[in-house]
Order: C-alpha cells, then sequence, then structure tokens
C-alpha cells in the first residue's frame, strides 16, 4: 500500500513538473505549443487558411534550422576563440550591418528586442559567409566550402518566400526538407 501511495505521490509530481515546462514555453513530448490566438475559417478564405498551414510546416523547419545555425557558429567560435568570437571572427560588414540594426531597433523600445546575442541579428545569407570566413574552424563539421554555399543559397531563396508569406510549391518543401535533412547528418 505505501510503494502504491509513493507512486502516486511520484506521478502527481511528476505531472505538476511537466505542467511547470510547458507553462515556461518548453514543448514535452507529445505536446504542442500553446495557441495564443486562433483563426477560423470565417476569418480568411479556404484558400489562404489552406495554404497558411501548408506553409506554417516549412516556417517551424526554418525557425529550427536557422537557430540551429546560429547555435552550431556560436559554439564553435566562442569555444575556439572566446566570449568576443563575435568582435573578432564575423566579417566587419556583417557587424556593422548588425549594429544598424540593433540601432534600429534600440529606438523602439515598446517592442522586445529580437536577441541579447549578436548572432540574432544576423540575416540567413549571413551564416555561410561566417562559416567560409573561419573556414578553419569548420573543416570538421562540413565537406567542403561549395557545400555549405550551394545549400544556404538554395535554402535562402525559399527562405525569402516563406517568409514573406508566400506559398512554395511541393517540389520546393521537398528540397528545403533534404537539405535541412542534410544540414542535421552533417552536424549532428
Amino acid at each position: 500500500m505505501k510503494s502504491l501511495k509513493n507512486e502516486i505521490f511520484n506521478s502527481l509530481l511528476l505531472a505538476d513538473d511537466l505542467d511547470r515546462l510547458e507553462e515556461s514555453g518548453i514543448s514535452v513530448q507529445g505536446s504542442s505549443p500553446p495557441k495564443e490566438a486562433s483563426i477560423t475559417a470565417p476569418d480568411f478564405s479556404p484558400r489562404i487558411m489552406y495554404s497558411s498551414e501548408k506553409m506554417a510546416d516549412l516556417y517551424r523547419l526554418f525557425f529550427c534550422l536557422e537557430n540551429d545555425a546560429r547555435a552550431v557558429i556560436r559554439d564553435r567560435l566562442q569555444s575556439l576563440h572566446g566570449s568576443n568570437w563575435f568582435e573578432t571572427k564575423v566579417p566587419r560588414k556583417i557587424r556593422d550591418d548588425v549594429e544598424k540594426i540593433k540601432r534600429r531597433e534600440e529606438k523602439n523600445k515598446y517592442h522586445v528586442q529580437r536577441s541579447g546575442d549578436s548572432i540574432g541579428y544576423t540575416m540567413f545569407g549571413n551564416l555561410s559567409q561566417i562559416i567560409i570566413a573561419n573556414w578553419e574552424d569548420f573543416t570538421d563539421l562540413f565537406p567542403d566550402q561549395a557545400w555549405v554555399t550551394s545549400r544556404f543559397s538554395d535554402l535562402e531563396l525559399s527562405r525569402n518566400i516563406i517568409m514573406h508569406t508566400n506559398e512554395l510549391p511541393d517540389i520546393e518543401a521537398d528540397r528545403i526538407v533534404s537539405i535541412v535533412r542534410d544540414w542535421k547528418a552533417q552536424v549532428g
């Protein structure tokens, strides 16, 4: 009987911990993020709703890939070059663009800043440029520079279409999935 009580108590504690994780924005296995606002079919045409659902999956894939690429770059360069890696290892043009974006965002104090980390202000296309500029630090992760530039170039074309609320045909969606699969196989 005591063992059963312990199991029930532990289950309640676990359920409470899982609820707290969900509330803090951490998705728990089998759960999905909470929806802030729900859009119903009468709000927009069925065609627009269908397209948005289709592109939402690709947006999520890009969100994960882009942030994973930033993390790979940050983790690698920080571990090899220290905490000021962004100032010492990122090309000047990219750093200047990041500073312009930061200054522009600082003027809008009411709005949350996009990132606490400078790499979060870089454009998607800048990520491959940072890797190539520091090629000696990434040679063990990628087969060659052409592999990096070709994949990022292909992805950037599709990314810009999605991020500007347009729809990609299925063949392009398949290409994105394939490239992301290549990325994950390559960097882990």
